[in-house]
């Protein structure tokens, strides 16, 4: 086997891995050899490079040609562009974030981990193999369970890094468990491209292989459902996210998430959306629970972060819209009529504006303490405006305000919802979800606006003080400014979006055209505007 032939294509993730070994290694009692204080901002210096290095490569490499050279479970698409391009980006703006963060002994550990975790997500979107896809996306999680532990001295923190690897081993032991009845189901082979052949159709499938497939797809999402926090696998991330560091929280509602998602289309995308309506059922009951649950609960909160943490829920809920709708058969059609595209486009803005707004607490001390409660962000535009305004910009897009991004992703999202044909299995049942998912969407505006009245409409109570340097500050800029970059030019994150949804539409065709004799697929020549 010549594996230099698959090094061009993948020239990203090995860059990925390696320089997450050589940053842990960095860790090594030699690293006192490092001038002044370069020892202690080295691994994260690093870090940065190695991360900017890989999204730099695949902003070269460009999309990926059908003709190259994959390795046995990977496979290169446009798919994995838009994962590289995306979670390299927000991953840019996470270590620069936390760059401050761990103490001098943790520095190599820390962002070694962060770097792991970014390439899991790659290997996530690159797998093509049953096996293939459970390691990445535990090479995503894994690390996070590090992170937790290692970002405060707090007992929380253990407590909830503790608590968050039990229930994600708990998660990834149901996972692989309905990956083994994939296997069964799929022929006794664990390849996802083009594994939907052998089915013929789910529907047209015996009893007993029919049920396999229910109880492989259901115990599979279980899995992915934990990495969503939602419900019902959703009542850790409150705890979690308020022991962890403020920073940390914002790469735990980003990295997980988006290789849940991801994995998600590529379970859906082996039946070509096909298949049997309880497991349409679970995931509609699923994404109302989690968005009303979520949005619920955060109207409770008084703590900033734990807002954010049932808002995270909240926001899994929506995405998971996006997810039943499923890729359109409609050439050209835009994230406002594919499902897919909506998701993917929202998953992206949705890493950024929840970082920048986490990142803006952690750079926030009130007596040596970092700042949580709403009380402590109380007239923050007094104290510190530019804060202040990067808070309200994050929080006004996640709320979906113009002129924030954010208004745009949950457009997207409702009205692929609403631009289901008569033809679609789902159709109506999916219309019901997007009210639901607009009233929540009201409903979560209440405790948002809550934040924001807290940093312009009260009086100052208590001094914080500005902590984590210029890369903190820089990653809240970024953060808080592509909201705005992105509401006057979504075309620059949507087309991508588009081009990786259309991996999965190609899929689709593919396996209709065996599977059933039904209308032909459209060609629109009307290309949406995004």
């Amino acid at each position: 086997m010549d594996i230099s032939a698959y090094f061009p294509g993948f020239l990203p993730e090995l860059v990925m891995v390696i320089g997450a070994c050589a940053v842990l290694l960095m860790g090594a009692p030699s690293r006192a050899t490092f001038p002044g204080d370069m020892s202690n901002q080295a691994p994260g210096i690093l870090a940065i490079v190695v991360a900017f290095t890989a999204l730099i490569i695949s902003l070269w490499l460009g999309h990926p040609a059908t003709e190259n050279a994959n390795p046995p479970g990977l496979i290169a698409s446009d798919l994995l562009y838009y994962v590289r391009i995306g979670g390299l980006a927000v991953g840019v703006f996470i270590l620069l974030a936390n760059l401050h963060l761990p103490v001098a002994t943790e520095r190599a550990e820390f962002f070694s981990m962060i770097l792991f975790s970014l390439t899991g997500l790659l290997l996530t979107a690159a797998a093509n193999d049953l096996l293939v896809l459970f390691f990445a996306i535990e090479l995503v999680s894994v690390p996070t369970y590090i992170l937790v532990a290692l970002t405060r001295e707090d007992k929380r923190a253990s407590e909830a890094s503790v608590k968050y690897f039990f229930l994600g081993a708990m998660a990834a032991a149901i996972m692989v468990y309905g990956f083994s009845f994939l296997y069964g189901a799929l022929g006794g082979t664990t390849v996802l491209s083009g594994a939907g052949d052998s089915m013929a159709s789910v529907a047209g499938a015996t009893d007993t292989n029919h049920a396999i497939v229910i109880a492989g797809l259901l115990l599979s999402f279980a899995g992915v459902f934990f990495k969503l926090a939602a419900v019902p696998f959703h009542s850790y991330v409150a705890d979690v996210y308020e022991g962890a560091s403020s920073t940390v929280s914002g790469l735990l509602g980003f990295l997980p998430k988006f290789a849940g998602l991801v994995a998600g289309v590529k379970l859906l995308s082996v039946f070509a959306w096909d298949v049997p309506p309880q497991v349409l059922w679970t995931l509609w009951i699923v994404a109302a629970a989690t968005m009303t649950v979520g949005n619920t609960i955060a109207l409770l909160q008084r703590n900033v972060k734990r807002i954010l943490a049932y808002s995270s829920v909240a926001h899994s809920g929506y995405m998971l819209i996006g997810l039943i709708v499923g890729p359109t058969l409609i050439a050209g059609a835009g994230p406002m009529r594919d499902g897919v595209s909506a998701m993917l486009f929202y998953m992206v803005l949705y890493g950024a504006m929840n970082l920048g707004a986490f990142a803006v607490l952690g750079a926030l001390e009130k007596s040596g303490e970092s700042v949580e409660d709403i009380a402590d962000i109380e007239g923050l535009h007094q104290r510190h405006p530019g804060l202040a305004l990067a808070m309200a910009l994050c929080v006004f897009s996640l709320m979906g305000f113009p002129p924030t991004a954010g208004l745009l992703g949950k457009v997207y999202i409702f009205s692929s919802a609403f631009s289901v044909g008569a033809d679609h299995p789902f159709g109506g049942p999916l219309v019901v979800l997007a009210v639901i998912g607009v009233i929540n969407s009201a409903i979560g505006a209440a405790y948002y606006l809550r934040i924001i009245a807290a940093c312009y409409n009260r009086e100052s109570k208590s001094e914080t003080t500005i902590v984590g340097g210029p890369a903190l500050r820089l990653a809240i800029i970024a953060c808080s400014g592509l909201m705005l970059v992105l509401f006057i030019k979504p075309a620059l994150l949507s087309r991508d979006a588009k081009l990786a949804a259309l991996t999965v539409v190609a899929k689709d065709l593919a396996q209709k055209s065996v599977t059933v004799a039904s209308k032909p697929v459209v060609a629109s020549s009307d290309t949406e505007t995004p």
